[in-house]
């Protein structure tokens, strides 16, 4: 996915759609997050900044988009990409006109009045503020083309649902609450059986199964929102993570990128920015080059994904260690190894033993050195695979296949 934000302008997006059809990037979708929504005229240029904050009307902004968001779903589609929208249909803001219109579809935190401004939550459990959810967000992704769904869920329920609970039912907010949730999309997916859903909530806190059985995570933690996040953290997400939910994705955070940072962002799905160098409006400083590799490691590396995941390393934070893992797809014998000297290691090489690899000869490819060589199977999981990384903060990626002759 290339994610863009939505409170940058109509003309940013094209310009960036151009720039990634110009550049022959091969992005699956384009994204546009928060912020496209709303009266407000204030500037809105990430996540920090301006008023995306103010949910509830999700009518398309005609200050930032004055021909709604359809002239760049078209753009998106005719580069040979899907285009997938943020929205957050649960939580609304006092005052936006949903909750004027109708005060009692929404659950608040004390007994006390909402004020202006204030968070309230849709109750999915109201058969009338349910209806309203489906219909809305339905209509959205029929009036802008959309193709993926990206729901996020950024307040605690929990206050709200103990609120509305009545004595002796308590629990019961909250069940129909869920209840309605799952209808709800489910609902969606009838109406749009093309439509794919993504399950964000603040990055990663409703990963559950009956979520994760209709959803796939595209923003598996908040982690990544913050220009200090530390590659090394995003490593161990990677390797705990996929233990259980090989279905997600991250992005490097908002900073220049390196092989080091991006690569420990790898997953079955992969998010490269272009606005993460600030170019919502204007591609000066990318480096495609890199771009283009990063993308075609990642798309290379996804199938693998779908496979065994085996941590070859324990789940440390120190920086004087080393992380990889292993994927493994055994009805084919493909796979690969990703592994990354941190920066404060002393150590120069390691050797992995390979795990459950079929019999049979490997050819092997260092995608960093381009060196190429076969190996027997069972000397990969006895002797193992040897790396060697002379510089601190360093990263390799080895693929491997298994002769198919």
């Amino acid at each position: 996915c290339n994610g863009a934000w939505g409170g940058a302008p109509t003309a940013g997006h094209l310009a960036a759609i151009a720039a990634i059809a110009e550049q022959r990037l091969p992005y699956d979708y384009y994204w546009i997050d928060a912020g496209w929504y709303g009266t407000s005229t204030k500037p809105c240029r990430n996540v920090f900044e301006g008023e995306w904050g103010i949910t509830g009307d999700w009518r398309v902004n005609p200050h930032y988009h004055p021909g709604g968001l359809k002239p760049i779903s078209q753009a998106a589609h005719a580069a040979g990409m899907k285009f997938l929208l943020w929205i957050e249909p649960e939580r609304a803001r006092q005052g936006t006109p949903v909750t004027l219109e109708h005060p009692e579809w929404f659950l608040h935190r004390t007994s006390a009045a909402p004020r202006p401004n204030e968070d309230v939550l849709l109750d999915l459990g109201h058969p009338k503020a349910w209806q309203w959810a489906v219909d809305t967000v339905s209509s959205l992704i029929t009036e802008n083309g959309i193709d993926g769904y990206r729901e996020d869920f950024n307040v605690d329920p929990s206050p709200f649902w103990r609120q509305a609970d009545r004595e002796g039912r308590k629990g019961m907010v909250e069940m129909r609450f869920v209840e309605g949730l799952y209808a709800f999309w489910d609902e969606l997916r009838r109406r749009h059986p093309h439509l794919l859903i993504d399950n964000c909530a603040s990055g990663g806190r409703r990963l559950e199964l009956e979520m994760l059985g209709r959803s796939v995570a595209l923003w598996r933690s908040d982690y990544n929102c913050f220009p200090g996040a530390d590659p090394d953290g995003t490593q161990l997400h990677t390797l705990g993570l996929h233990l259980w939910l090989p279905q997600n994705a991250i992005s490097p955070p908002p900073a220049t990128a390196d092989d080091y940072q991006v690569r420990s962002c790898y997953s079955a799905g992969f998010v490269l920015s272009l606005r993460k160098f600030g170019i919502d409006g204007g591609t000066e400083g990318v480096p495609w080059e890199s771009f283009r590799r990063w993308l075609g490691e990642a798309r290379r590396l996804r199938p693998l994904f779908a496979g065994d995941f085996y941590p070859l390393t324990p789940a440390t934070a120190e920086p004087t260690a080393w992380l990889a893992y292993q994927l493994l797809v055994p009805a084919t014998g493909d796979g690969a190894v990703v592994a990354f000297r941190r920066p404060a290691s002393p150590q120069a090489a390691a050797t992995f033993q390979l795990r459950d690899l079929p019999d049979g000869t490997y050819a092997l490819e260092d995608v960093d050195t381009g060196a190429t060589w076969q190996a027997a199977g069972a000397d990969l999981r006895t002797a193992g695979l040897s790396l060697s990384m002379p510089e601190p903060r360093s990263s390799r990626i080895v693929f491997f296949r298994r002769s198919r002759s």
